[in-house]
């Protein structure tokens, strides 16, 4: 069984990553940004992203043609992972406009829970992408992706959260900071070891 690498060296690894290849990822991160203004090739190029870490992290460098490459293979099931969680978001915020509305003093405490699910569904997120990266191409299901995200999740949760947070701050940070975000290499998905190594 392999086991996880600790998730400071995974970090460590991936401001590497993303120095060395600082040039091409500024020009992957200008690709994916302008894709996202057609709104259509947002997620297409989002998993073209990914893959594009994806290969940093087997030493392979395909920059933004590989990000276009990508989003060409990955069009419909990047839209499929999309809609699924467009779908999960106007659920749990219909149910929390439901409870938050609702006299019933039980219905309201639900709200707690629909918000646990929805940190857990973000969480089990972070995962899918890079385990549709690192399948053979006969088994890139979004159903076994789910599944193989959430048992990883539920395998090493400590691992996990650490490397969630540590993503969701270099988000918050790209945001406030007005420039692109995923910063490239294994920054934009630390997660690539735990894909690599799900019985950790």
């Amino acid at each position: 069984m392999h086991r996880l690498p600790s998730p400071f060296t995974v970090i460590k690894q991936a401001f590497s990553d993303w120095w060395d290849e600082l040039v091409n990822v500024a020009g992957v991160n200008l690709v994916w940004v302008v894709c996202w203004l057609t709104i259509v090739l947002g997620p297409p190029a989002t998993f073209g992203l990914y893959h594009v870490a994806n290969r940093l992290t087997y030493g392979e460098s395909v920059g933004p043609v590989g990000l276009l490459e990508a989003a060409r293979r990955y069009f419909v099931k990047s839209w499929l992972w999309m809609l699924l969680n467009l779908a999960i978001v106007v659920v749990i915020a219909g149910a929390l406009a439901f409870y938050a509305r609702s006299s019933n003093p039980l219905l309201g405490l639900l709200q707690p829970v629909v918000l646990i699910f929805l940190a857990a569904w973000l969480i089990v997120q972070f995962y899918v992408i890079p385990y549709i990266m690192e399948m053979e191409p006969e088994h890139q299901t979004l159903r076994l992706a789910l599944r193989n995200a959430g048992l990883t999740v539920l395998s090493a949760p400590g691992y996990t959260i650490f490397i969630a947070v540590v993503g969701f701050v270099i988000v918050a940070l790209s945001v406030l900071l007005m420039v692109p975000l995923f910063v490239g290499g294994r920054g934009c998905s630390p997660c690539w070891a735990a894909a690599r190594y799900p019985n950790g």
